[in-house]
């Protein structure tokens, strides 16, 4: 199994892209303008703004784009999702999205139809109104990308820097959900939901940010389980040790129509990785249970920038 993990995470598309990236990032930092109003940027799922140097108001902004396959493929699941995406990142740093724009691109009326169908759905389901952008109807791309707005006191905001050594890492998940008909390893539970119980399955967040139940939360990407905690990781500067056979334990009581290995690699809809000291862990995970979300212990933060697979045999490297 360890072995069968580590060869998938290391041809996964989705880590080799964030990879590639690293570079960007590190000419971004050195490079790019700095300003005393940026209270947090690169590397936090939201970026966060003050909206004056001594306020302790910040603007969070977090931006993604959805692939060109994928908005073709499905244009109304790709409208939908390029608004749910960035509102669970304003989330996860402790924020209330308030806002969204977007830019759209694409030849065919019937596709961009369908797009803005999603994209219009998606801002009555979750109160994000559209209040800017940019559309063009005649291009020779396929293109989809939103920002989401919020904001958040500064005393509210959670950085996902906070790791600290000995700290437990958990995921936080929804288990009421399907696999998406358009791609089975996107485990939707977003679409059946209303309003009310989308938000209500996030309330553990600001409730645990108030408590100090936690150091970190980060919402799981593409990039599933292990590409997020990569992520996290490296933003940290620190490493990990995950016992996969105590993961194994927990998933199969939860009988998902998935391998252990494709839950690993999973888009998790309404998934987080979390961390905090083990002394208010029983009191974080109750939290969680509250607002009727899965709580997996999955391992430890470390010394170090090494990831350890670790079962009742061996341990292995993951990177």
């Amino acid at each position: 199994m360890l072995d069968d993990i580590i060869e998938r995470f290391k041809n996964s598309r989705n880590i080799q892209e964030k990879e590639k990236l690293k570079p960007i990032l590190n000419q971004i930092r050195e490079q790019g303008y700095k300003s005393e109003q940026i209270y947090a940027s690169i590397g936090e799922d939201s970026a966060a703004i003050r909206l004056t140097p001594e306020s302790e108001d910040l603007i969070l902004i977090s931006t993604d784009a959805l692939l060109p396959q994928f908005v073709i493929k499905s244009p109304y699941g790709a409208g939908f999702s390029s608004i749910y995406v960035g509102i669970d990142d304003i989330m996860a740093a402790g924020g209330i999205p308030i806002a969204c724009t977007s830019t759209v691109e694409y030849a065919d009326p019937k596709l961009g139809e369908q797009i803005f169908k999603g994209m219009l759905k998606a801002t009555n389901k979750f109160h994000i109104p559209l209040i800017r952008g940019h559309t063009t109807t005649d291009s020779e791309n396929t293109h989809l990308t939103t920002t989401i707005i919020g904001t958040a006191k500064i005393s509210h905001f959670l950085s996902a820097k906070n790791a600290q050594i000995g700290n437990f890492i958990a995921i936080v998940w929804d288990i009421d959900g399907k696999p998406a008909a358009a791609n089975k390893y996107y485990w939707d539970t977003i679409t059946m939901k209303e309003t009310e119980e989308f938000y209500g399955k996030r309330d553990f967040i600001r409730n645990c940010i108030a408590r100090k139940l936690i150091t970190t939360c980060k919402d799981i990407s593409n990039g599933g389980i292990l590409g997020t905690l990569l992520q996290l990781l490296e933003y940290n500067k620190k490493g990990a040790i995950l016992d996969i056979e105590k993961i194994n334990q927990q998933y199969h009581s939860n009988r998902m129509p998935y391998t252990l290995l494709e839950f690993l690699f999973l888009f998790l809809t309404s998934g987080f990785i979390i961390t905090g000291s083990n002394l208010t862990k029983s009191h974080c995970q109750a939290e969680i249970e509250k607002s009727k979300m899965i709580f997996y212990e999955i391992g430890e933060i470390i010394e170090g920038n090494s990831i350890y697979l670790q079962d009742e045999q061996k341990k292995k490297k993951l990177i």
